[in-house]
């Protein structure tokens, strides 16, 4: 059973975070939350008109999931107060088990310095993310990439990245990034070996690409081999400082033209 939450702002990729939401569902067992926040639902120009606009945004969410599959418990909720922290509790008190969201992709200076809702979520979220950009499947999802860390102590991490290989039964490129300033080729590779023996994984390739910039490195790598999507997982850092910190992985969120899929360490 699964228990998915769909933050929705009523746009296209909203949409489209939705659907792909319900193709991931398989058993009457799964439910599917669909979320809309309001930053103050006791706002005084929004308290006069508030039972009418409730009702609005409830028939919006209604017709969203017009498509979904029979049997799938679908749940409406309208949450009042500021988005992340909203989303987090939601995550918390009602034991989700992973978040869906669209991406609209970088769109200039104001995100870049406070960082989209997604960026934020990715940063924060205690379970897995999908950044969804276009009109993605299960069935579409044939090629993982996957930049490695290279440490062996993240048996929790790599088991979600093995769930995640096999509910897409797809190849798994086990990637590493080489700034140059280290270890050569030959060694990395040899590292990349015993990574993948260490956790056992199978159906997978290991490449070493030479890029002083991770995020261009991961996403020219993606491109070359017309992956599906792409696996990252972050630090963890859940105080809201680290917000305003660089992140590689939201920087893939932003910028990547093909689903994401983020876990924190």
């Amino acid at each position: 059973m699964k228990r998915i939450l769909v933050p929705c702002d009523f746009s296209l990729s909203s949409e489209k975070a939705i659907n792909f939401a319900i193709d991931l569902t398989d058993t009457a067992q799964d439910e599917l939350f669909l979320v809309n926040v309001i930053n103050d639902i006791n706002d005084s120009k929004f308290s006069t008109k508030q039972d009418a606009n409730l009702k609005e945004l409830g028939r919006k969410l209604i017709k969203l999931t017009y498509v979904r599959k029979p049997g799938v418990l679908i749940h409406h909720k309208i949450l009042s107060g500021r988005f992340l922290t909203s989303i987090l509790s939601f995550i918390e008190t009602d034991k989700i088990d992973l978040v869906v969201m669209g991406t609209h992709g970088s769109r200039g200076w104001g995100e870049y310095f406070m960082g989209s809702n997604i960026e934020k979520v990715v940063r924060t979220s205690p379970v897995p993310v999908f950044a969804v950009r276009g009109d993605q499947n299960r069935k579409s999802i044939h090629d993982i990439v996957f930049p490695c860390n290279l440490k062996l102590d993240q048996s929790e991490v790599l088991s979600k990245v093995k769930e995640l290989q096999k509910t897409f039964h797809s190849r798994l490129h086990l990637l590493r990034i080489h700034r140059g300033k280290s270890l050569n080729d030959i060694t990395l590779i040899d590292k990349l070996k015993e990574y993948a023996t260490h956790y056992q994984l199978s159906n997978y390739t290991i490449t070493v690409v030479n890029d002083a910039n991770v995020k261009d490195g991961i996403l020219h790598f993606a491109r070359e081999i017309n992956a599906d999507m792409i696996a990252m997982v972050t630090h963890g850092k859940r105080n809201l400082k680290h917000l305003f910190t660089e992140s590689t992985t939201a920087d893939i969120v932003n910028h990547a033209n093909i689903l994401v899929w983020t876990y924190s360490s």
